[in-house]
């Protein structure tokens, strides 16, 4: 079955880079859009974009919300891109293998794996988890946020411990991010 997909770009490089990319994909119909003009073409149910950085790809995502997207980023941004899935959003490395980009492609094309999973990673944090979070987003340190809330340090670091877990992250600047992306935005 043949399925028709809107590759949206912003230059001609990175539109070129696509399409060869996604040439291995037979069953894939191409259309080719300019990001800039994509506004017209809401009602495609499949774009594709190449992202080189994680604010453009969440501005995308944000404009997308009644299709679904593929973005295509730099392998070393593959990590920090991946907390923008969801249901509709997968992310994948320009240099995946066909493999890969089929397993995103099926999961955004076929509805009866979208409704297995409506409902959201969502992560339950307690009420000090969020005021370290808050604290942590506006850009207190660890000593700075113990000072703040009455409690040790070491307490701080076993909240952002939690956090770590149930978030999926490993670092604190990937944990400010998912938050802004996950907590913040729902």
């Amino acid at each position: 079955m043949r399925h028709t997909a809107l590759v949206l770009y912003r230059n001609t490089l990175e539109r070129e880079r696509v399409l060869s990319r996604l040439s291995v994909l037979p069953y894939l119909e191409l259309q080719t859009c300019r990001l800039d003009a994509a506004w017209q073409a809401e009602e495609a149910g499949l774009a594709i974009c190449y992202c080189r950085d994680l604010p453009s790809a969440f501005r995308l995502k944000q404009t997308r919300r009644m299709g679904n997207l593929l973005v295509l980023c730099p392998v070393n941004l593959v990590s920090m891109m991946s907390l923008l899935e969801d249901a509709s959003c997968r992310v994948c490395s320009l240099e995946s293998s066909a493999r890969v980009l089929e397993h995103a492609l099926d999961y955004l094309l076929h509805e009866r794996v979208r409704t297995e999973t409506t409902a959201e990673h969502s992560v339950y944090l307690t009420r000090r988890e969020k005021e370290v979070i808050e604290l942590l987003i506006s850009g207190q340190d660890n000593q700075q946020i113990a000072s703040a809330l009455g409690i040790s340090v070491t307490t701080v670091i076993a909240h952002k411990k939690h956090m770590f877990m149930k978030s999926g992250v490993h670092s604190s600047s990937q944990l400010v991010v998912w938050a802004m992306l996950t907590q913040l935005s729902g």
